[in-house]
């Protein structure tokens, strides 16, 4: 007995129907993260309520360069939280980025090397921990645009650049 099933043209739009409005619904619970530039970043960089927060490893925060091409070190006033420390227990994990000043009340800038990671960890503030999207900022750029302006620097002093000799390393150690 062959087993006969819908034509095609009945079940392709119908797929389609069913793909769109699933999108539709997930696209209204997407955490609406405010993607922010250096600009941003340095008009609030120790401004009271503005936590500016380095995703990244410890080791990358105190200067050990992650891969080639992105300096270790962190922006001056950052505190550190890896993304990595979210996972847990959900009231364990609020009480550690409480510590850290990371609470509702306040502004989060997050940023990691270049975007990625810190867009995760503001996802996860806003999802897992329900902070207000609207207090939560991605610095896009990260590290490796803040390292553009002549004048940024990264810290410590003596963090890793591995960058070539010949690419002004002196001003990724903050000279």
């Amino acid at each position: 007995m062959e087993r006969k099933y819908p034509p095609l043209e009945i079940v392709a739009p119908l797929m389609f129907a069913v793909v769109f409005v699933v999108m539709l619904i997930y696209s209204r619970f997407e955490p609406n993260v405010e993607d922010v530039d250096t600009s941003y970043v340095m008009e609030h960089l120790g401004e009271t309520g503005y936590v500016l927060v380095d995703a990244r490893t410890e080791a990358t925060y105190f200067g050990k360069s992650p891969r080639p091409g992105v300096p270790g070190g962190h922006i001056p006033g950052a505190v550190n939280f890896p993304t990595a420390q979210l996972v847990g227990r959900t009231d364990i994990v609020a009480a550690l980025l409480a510590k850290e000043g990371i609470t509702k009340d306040k502004t989060i800038i997050v940023y990691c090397s270049a975007g990625a990671l810190s867009e995760r960890f503001a996802d996860q503030l806003v999802r897992r921990f329900n902070f207000s999207s609207s207090r939560i900022k991605n610095y896009r750029g990260s590290v490796l645009e803040w390292i553009k302006a002549p004048h940024n620097v990264l810290l410590p002093p003596d963090h890793e650049t591995d960058f070539a000799e010949d690419m002004h390393s002196q001003k990724f150690k903050g000279k």
